[in-house]
């Protein structure tokens, strides 16, 4: 029973969140964690929800938000815009109507089908390699039908996402990139940094599905270069067959330091940022890469990745131009090769860019401006 009210609680729709009364009614599908608990600096996605709730609110709707997993019986009649992902949304074109809400899918990966297909790629190299099959370090979405149904689309990135949602649809789609959490002063951290020594040291920082970040060929290419030094940041140990399967590469070599998960508000998260001047993230497909920008933002570490994570490199970053060993080291020997004077300048631009475009400010202005657009053209 307690189970019970627990899930129904969870699954409910928060009516009127900011007691507007008047005005055309929105209902926002997406995780609802954060008004049941409160913002924290767990994950990017948690105050993304706020910010989508608050940008309908800034354009003159009462705003109504449910979990993106919710069941529950929605009268969609009530609603003029049905904004955000999941079950709320999709279940919305199941139904027969002689009219419907206008409709905005948020999208934080590429479309379904490219994404599982990019990630079970992965998974096969790894087998091939290793002979053991890791579905829990993949990342396999669920197929749904809003993708091409909705009257248009806001995918987070910088646009390599967007593209592959292109052939679908006709629908408007606007990239929005994502916004770092600050809790670091990046100008100190960089102006303290011994180049010398952190231009040797690259950080890995990422959540679950090691094979699809690519972890797998990081350590692959740091068992080839031992002048080198990875420190990996993450709970690795939820992903305990992909452990056993690359122990020697994460526990035996002398230039590979597993650190463990590091919290962004630790109070050694700082230090740790220092320590090494470049962040390396080989993803095989994102929206746009939080866990780089939440690193190179607060640290201005020197990104290397690949095109896939959805996130610019100016002038400042290096392009792993595959999600293959060579290229992973072959990007790896581009950034360390970098002298003194010129990694320096590279730490200061990355840290300028991240500040002024991935700012939290930013991201509000640029995700309001995608849905004002969105619900001022003319519906699907």
């Amino acid at each position: 029973m307690a189970l019970t009210s627990l899930l129904q609680r969870k699954g409910r729709i928060f009516p009127d969140l900011y007691r507007t009364v008047r005005g055309p009614r929105a209902l926002v599908s997406t995780i609802d964690r954060p008004f049941r608990k409160g913002a924290s600096l767990k994950h990017n996605n948690l105050t993304e929800a706020l910010e989508m709730a608050a940008v309908l609110h800034e354009l003159g709707h009462v705003v109504d938000v449910v979990d993106h997993t919710s069941r529950v019986p929605i009268d969609y009649s009530r609603y003029r815009v049905v904004f955000g992902f999941g079950t709320p949304l999709e279940s919305l074109f199941w139904r027969e109507a002689a009219a419907r809400p206008r409709t905005i899918l948020y999208c934080n990966s590429e479309h379904t089908p490219a994404l599982t297909a990019t990630s079970l790629h992965r998974l096969e190299e790894v087998f091939r390699k290793r002979g053991v099959w890791l579905p829990g370090s993949a990342r396999i979405g669920a197929g749904g039908i809003a993708a091409a149904a909705v009257d248009g689309l806001v995918v987070l990135g910088n646009g390599f996402a967007a593209e592959s949602f292109r052939p679908l649809t006709r629908k408007p789609i606007h990239s929005v990139p994502l916004f770092y959490y600050r809790v670091a002063d990046a100008d100190a951290i960089v102006a303290g940094r011994d180049l010398a020594e952190a231009g040797k040291h690259f950080a890995w920082f990422a959540g679950s599905g090691l094979v699809h970040k690519g972890l797998d060929l990081v350590l692959e290419a740091f068992a080839r270069q031992p002048r080198l030094h990875l420190h990996v940041y993450g709970a690795i140990d939820t992903e305990p067959g992909f452990v056993q399967a690359y122990r020697q590469e994460l526990y035996q070599l002398p230039n590979v330091h597993v650190e463990g998960f590091l919290p962004l508000d630790s109070p050694g998260f700082a230090g740790q940022l220092r320590r090494s001047a470049f962040m390396v993230c080989p993803s095989c497909s994102e929206g746009c890469c939080s866990a780089v920008l939440n690193i190179c933002g607060n640290g201005g570490n020197v990104p290397v990745l690949t095109r896939q994570c959805g996130i610019d490199l100016g002038d400042f970053g290096v392009l792993v131009g595959d999600t293959t060993v060579a290229a992973v080291e072959a990007a790896l020997l581009e950034a360390a090769g970098l002298g003194p004077e010129e990694l320096g300048r590279r730490c200061r631009a990355a840290a300028a860019h991240f500040q002024r475009e991935h700012s939290l400010e930013r991201f509000h202005q640029r995700l309001k401006e995608a849905v004002q657009d969105l619900l001022e053209g003319s519906p699907a």
